[in-house]
């Protein structure tokens, strides 16, 4: 029987957790997978996703090396792209060494479990680990409201995948080991809300004759931008008549031809 205590998540008090989820893209070896469910149960998370994963995924190696949390494993939640993964989320944090020109605030993984003490569970939080060899994309780095970068020695910077979920596994169970208060807020905007409305500021860049290097710029910085803040549904509203004024009226053919397609 587990005791009592402040560091133990399976009390009855113990803040929720369900609402996080582990989120792997593109891994390539099963035996990481396998790794990191073992990690997660450890630290008290059952959420892993999977984004298009080796095929074959599911090896004697995964499963050994998910050794005493195969129901984690067996539970994993496969989707084939990460709009779909993290779509209801709120939060979409990332993972990486590398820094990138065009990215979201870098934090520590300490740092990190700061914010995540202050997000109420009712908010969806999705944690991403890129594939082994070449991590996350630009395209998935621009999807994130923050990045998580673990100090490491500069002379070998680079964790082993499934070290790196351990790690954040770990930061983020110390971060929950109180429960978060609870303070009403408006609806915050899920990461499917924002990516309708990156979508919808881009056709009206493009509508308005812009030069398509200029719209993938500006799109790109306002993804930076209002990665930093936290949108609610309404702000997301103010951004789509925003859009609609650049556009301008569309014209009935073009109306028909949309409706159509």
């Amino acid at each position: 029987m587990t005791p009592d205590g402040p560091f133990w998540v399976d009390r009855k008090d113990a803040p929720a957790r369900d609402h996080i989820r582990f989120v792997l893209v593109g891994t390539t070896e099963p035996g990481n997978i396998g790794a990191s469910a073992r990690a997660l149960k450890s630290m008290g998370f059952r959420r892993l996703v999977l984004v298009s994963p080796t095929p074959g995924w599911r090896t004697p190696h995964a499963e050994a090396m998910a050794h005493g949390s195969e129901e984690i494993l067996s539970g994993a939640e496969v989707y084939p792209t990460l709009d779909e993964a993290v779509a209801d989320c709120s939060w979409v944090v990332g993972t990486t060494r590398r820094s990138r020109r065009h990215q979201a605030k870098t934090v520590t993984p300490r740092e990190w479990g700061t914010i995540l003490s202050s997000i109420p569970p009712a908010e969806q939080v999705a944690l991403l680990f890129g594939p082994e060899k070449t991590g996350l994309t630009n395209e998935d780095i621009l999807r994130c409201r923050r990045i998580i970068t673990i100090p490491s020695p500069t002379d070998h910077p680079s964790l082993n995948l499934a070290q790196t979920v351990m790690v954040l596994a770990y930061e983020c169970a110390l971060a929950l080991r109180e429960p978060a208060a609870s303070v009403a807020s408006p609806t915050p905007a899920s990461h499917a809300d924002l990516e309708r409305m990156y979508e919808n500021m881009e056709i009206a860049l493009r509508r308005g004759k812009m030069h398509e290097k200029r719209v993938r710029s500006l799109v790109r910085h306002l993804r930076i931008i209002l990665g930093r803040v936290k949108l609610d549904k309404d702000e997301i509203q103010t951004f789509h008549t925003l859009a609609s004024r650049i556009r301008g009226p569309v014209p009935r053919r073009s109306r028909e031809k949309e409706a159509g397609e």
